[in-house]
């Protein structure tokens, strides 16, 4: 699993894997930038008091700045989020140097791609939120996140790397006959997704270490599965 990991890292040097991560750079940073202006122009664009004066600058700039900070913090999500995108040819740059003798991938819909990803998004939300009470039970709460999480994100890679091969019911089958070795490496992505700055380059990873693991786990070959 180790030795999966320092591959996918390796592979930086691809000039594919460098154009997903600049693409998710520059188009969160637009994003943000974008965001920003609105909020100055909405901003300059409403009165909150009758008179204006001091008031009405002090309360302009405290809500800029704290909205500014909060459009910030949404960065890394911007990144990840639009990276995601093209993480298909981060999983092609892998198999090509990788593995070239494998057979030809399925044609899939971009529209059925962008549906998973925001289930899965939606789905990894939503059981967040449902585990923040936990965060007063202490380090239950870290078991209960780094397990679901784990769970999670090892489902949502591991089927869009074997969905390039095979139909949705036999990737289900797949998944489930190698369900505990496949969450164990889903803790793994999970802990790289909580490092700062990491977690801008963690899909592209999370990606190419599904690509090495399931071909070594025998799950991405139709005729060894």
């Amino acid at each position: 699993m180790i030795n999966d990991f320092l591959k996918s890292v390796a592979q930086f040097s691809d000039p594919r894997f460098r154009k997903v991560v600049l693409i998710g750079v520059a188009g969160a940073l637009a994003t943000i930038v974008g965001l920003w202006v609105l909020i100055w122009f909405g901003l300059n664009s409403v009165t909150f008091f009758t008179d204006g004066g001091w008031l009405e600058t002090a309360v302009d700039w405290l809500l800029g700045i704290g909205l500014t900070l909060l459009v910030l913090l949404l960065f890394p999500a911007a990144t990840v989020l639009i990276s995601s995108l093209l993480l298909d040819q981060i999983a092609d740059a892998v198999e090509d140097k990788h593995y070239p003798t494998l057979p030809d991938t399925r044609p899939q819909p971009i529209i059925d791609a962008l549906i998973s990803g925001l289930k899965f998004a939606l789905t990894a939300l939503a059981l967040n939120i449902l585990i923040l009470p936990l965060l007063l039970a202490g380090p239950l709460y870290v078991i209960a996140f780094y397990g679901m999480n784990g769970y999670l994100l090892s489902r949502e890679y591991f089927e869009l790397v074997a969905a390039r091969r095979y139909d949705a019911r036999t990737v289900e089958a797949i998944r489930k006959s190698r369900q505990k070795k496949l969450w164990i490496a889903g803790v793994g992505l999970t802990f790289l997704m909580t490092i700062p700055l990491v977690n801008l380059v963690a899909p592209i990873i999370a990606t190419a270490f599904m690509v090495h693991y399931s071909v070594r786990l025998g799950t991405y070959v139709p005729e060894t599965a």
